[in-house]
This record gives C-alpha cells, structure tokens and sequence, in this order.
C-alpha cells in the first residue's frame, strides 16, 4: 500500500479526492493524516504548497519524501504554476524551496484519455445524463431538428466566468498549450447581434451556480435543454488531453457547441460531423463573434443528428467507460510509485 498524505483547500480536486474515483486507489493507496507516515505528499494547486503547513516542511527536512504537484487543471498549471511543462519545479514557502513533482496533462499519462475524457470520471452524473439525452437527441429526425432550431428563442448562449485580464492569455507552442479566459471573455462580450445571453454570477451577479446545494450540472442542462441555437463550449485552457464538460453539454442540450480546437487538439478523434460545431480556432475574438452571427443562421440538422448518434455509441456503452476507469487507475498509481522510486 502506497501511504499518501494529501494536503491544501484545493485538494478536493484530484483523482483521489471524488468518491466516484476513490473505488479504484484504495487497494492500493491509503491517504494518512501525518505526512511523517506517508510514503509522499500530494498536493493539488501550487498555492496549496506555497501554503504548506511547517509540518510538511519538517518532515522533508527530515526524510525528503517526494512531494507532488498532482494537478487535474491546466487552468491552475499555467496561470499560478508558470512552468507547465517541466517535471520538477522548485516552489518557494514560507520555510524555503520545495522540489516538487508536477503530474499534469503537460507531464504525464494520468489525463491521456483513449475514449472518454478523463473529468467525465469524476462523478457519475455525467454519464447517467448522457446516456438519457442522448439517446433522446438520436432518435430525432433531421426535419425535427430544423423545425426546432427555427423555434429558439436564443441565438447564443455563454455560461462561463467573465475574465477579462490580460495575464490569461499565455501561450506554451510547442506542447499547444493556451489560456483561453480572456480570449472566450473577448468573445462573448464582442457577440452583439442577435439574441445573446451571458449567464452566470460574474455576467449577472446573483448566486454561483456551483453553490447550488442541488446538482449543478443537472441546473445547467435543464436550464438551457432546447434553448439556443449555439452554445459557449470554450474551455478555459486549450491543451490536446484537456476536454470537460463542456462541449458534451452543448450537444446534450439540442445546440451547436462553440469551441476552440488546433489541428492537434483530441475533439477531433471523436468524429464528430464538420457541421455539428464551430470550431474558432486561429480566430480573433472579432473575427469569432462575425463568424458566429453567420452561423446563428444556419444549422446543419443532419450533421447534429449525426453527432448525437456518435455520441450515444460512445456513452452509452458501459466497457467504454470501465476501460477508462481502468487506465486511470494504471496510470496515476504507475506515476506516484514512480515518484517514490526517483524522488524530484
């Protein structure tokens, strides 16, 4: 058994923190609540480190045990880490340097889907809904799907948080690696004709959805079920590996979702018809927000038909998502013994 002791606010965000995952650690990892009885510390955001309470420190001067950066957002990696791409990073604390570990979409396999993106895991939510609307979004003819992209009272929709500052747009070439929160913000607020929403508490004010203290996901795809033409689906970081929820909400919700994706980025391997989404790679926020008036007006009914019949084939096949449970769990336990083996 690998002796993990897990530290930091946001350490409720990593493979071993969502009870939908834990299942698969815990016969081979026990979390312990001293990091002088761990094997190696795990820590989820650089800041939590910055942070470490003087006992972490301690016990690395004492022992040095490996201490890890084991983070599932690239959005944290770039915007706070700076160093997405390199394996060891020294992190300054209150007590001096710490060299750390960094198991990131960058820097190692955990996140390296084969079929089902590695955040779908994290609770099962995600594929009950898409098993259900999905199925149902199959079944529709084309000429129903035209008839009711007619009907919609919403041309496009953005649910996301408002970022407008510059330091969001940072740029790693040669790993594809790109912040997209000021670029997606540019966009919404350029997007000007036609019926627009921008939802959410930092557009609108009001409470967060995430504090709902019902499902959040749920909220969202009800809410915008059969509402808009298009819909928002930018993540906040592009890297190939890294797709959430986002776009799969769009297409469960009846709409064409709105992204940003390089030649080289893994939304392409899903097949889905040229037609289905927008796709605003290599665009300005400008030349986006045009594109998107344009194809506010037409939509291809059978290309998302076709999409919402790829989709239900991909979801709704339990041996996908099992398989895909299988190589996360291979994948994160391969990488923390390895830790342990060659510490940084």
């Amino acid at each position: 058994m690998l002796k993990v002791y897990k530290s930091g606010p946001h350490g409720i965000r990593t493979p071993l923190s969502y009870p939908a995952l834990w299942p698969l650690f815990q016969d081979r990892i026990t979390l312990v609540d001293r990091p002088s009885r761990a094997d190696l510390c795990v820590f989820a955001h650089v800041l939590d480190i910055q942070d470490a309470p003087y006992e972490v420190i301690a016990d690395w001067r004492a022992r040095q045990p490996p201490v890890v950066l084991l983070s599932e957002e690239p959005f944290w990696d770039t915007i706070w880490g700076g160093r997405p791409l390199d394996p060891v990073i020294y992190v300054e604390t209150a007590w001096g340097a710490l060299p750390v570990r960094q198991l990131n979409h960058c820097t190692s396999a955990i996140y390296r889907f084969r079929r089902i993106p590695y955040y779908l895991l994290t609770n099962h939510r995600f594929a009950n809904a898409y098993r259900y609307r999905f199925a149902r979004n199959a079944a529709r003819p084309a000429a129903d799907w035209q008839a009711d992209f007619a009907r919609r009272p919403v041309d496009l929709t953005f649910m996301f948080e408002r970022r407008a500052a510059r330091h969001h747009w940072v740029e790693w070439p040669g790993a594809d690696l790109t912040g997209l929160c000021s670029w997606r913000t540019d966009l919404t607020e350029a997007c000007t004709t036609g019926v627009v929403e921008r939802l959410g508490q930092s557009w609108q004010g009001g409470q967060s959805r995430f504090a709902l203290s019902t499902d959040w996901h749920m909220d969202k795809l009800t809410r915008l079920d059969g509402r808009a033409r298009l819909m928002g689906a930018l993540e906040n970081t592009h890297h190939p590996d890294y797709i959430t929820e986002k776009v799969f909400d769009a297409f469960a919700c009846g709409s064409l979702p709105v992204y940003w994706a390089s030649p080289g980025h893994r939304i392409h391997e899903l097949g889905l018809p040229e037609g289905s989404w927008v796709n605003l790679w290599g665009m300005t926020p400008e030349d986006g927000a045009a594109h998107l008036q344009d194809r506010a007006r037409q939509q291809d009914a059978e290309a998302v038909r076709e999409a919402n019949v790829r989709l239900q084939a991909l979801f709704s096949e339990p041996q996908h998502w099992l398989a895909e449970r299988r190589r996360v769990q291979s994948a994160l336990v391969a990488e923390l013994e390895q830790a342990c083996a060659r510490p940084a």
